[in-house]
């Protein structure tokens, strides 16, 4: 089986080289209190419909179990010792098809935000990315793969910035929504409306 690589980053949020797609999500002691993982480049894929409303997914994964998101996260990533990284629009267009089950183009690099978090369910893991919101127009029908979500839902953008607000006040583990899309939804509205629907 190909082992898969991230792209690390500095905390100038430039690659400077490659890390285990695992190893880069693992938890680590130090003497001043948890590590989490290596700063990598990560991409969450939005589908917005005619409507105007948001694709989210009640995720199914290893890390962050249970949680809403957008309609898919990935990272860019590369075969280990081969030189082939893939693009943002590559990796959202394979986490498309493996998560929705259509081909699906037009995605769009709206956004870029910073985040950390560790699992409140799982501990030993975390995230810690430089992430992509990777924005496109999409209908359906769709077809999810339930390797990888439990629920898909259209939900209306007001709607999850208001209950993403509301989470902030819960303790993680009670946390609707996933950590990157609170980190998406702490910016100015102003702009997170226009990243998602294209208006100001």
């Amino acid at each position: 089986m190909a082992r898969l690589e991230v792209q690390l980053v500095n905390d100038k949020d430039r690659v400077r080289g490659f890390g285990d797609r695992w190893a880069t999500h693992r938890v680590r002691d130090s003497p001043d209190g948890p590590i989490l993982g290596q700063k990598h480049v990560g991409i969450t894929i939005a589908c917005v419909n005619e409507a105007g409303k948001v694709l989210v997914a009640h995720r199914r994964h290893k890390i962050f179990d249970k949680v809403w998101t957008l309609a898919g996260n990935t990272h860019p990533y590369r075969i280990r010792e081969q030189t082939d990284v893939e693009s943002l629009v590559q990796a959202a267009k394979r986490c498309a098809m493996d998560d929705l089950g259509v081909p699906i183009t037009g995605w769009s690099d709206a956004l870029m935000v910073s985040y950390a978090a560790q699992d409140p369910r799982d501990p030993r893991y975390c995230e810690n990315e430089l992430l992509h919101l990777m924005v496109t127009k999409c209908g359906g029908p769709l077809h999810m793969n339930s390797k990888n979500a439990y629920e898909l839902s259209w939900a209306e953008l007001g709607d999850i910035l208001t209950e993403s607000a509301d989470d902030m006040a819960k303790q993680s583990i009670d946390r609707k929504y996933a950590p990157w899309v609170h980190a998406l939804c702490t910016q100015p509205k102003k702009r997170i409306r226009n990243a998602l629907l294209g208006i100001a």
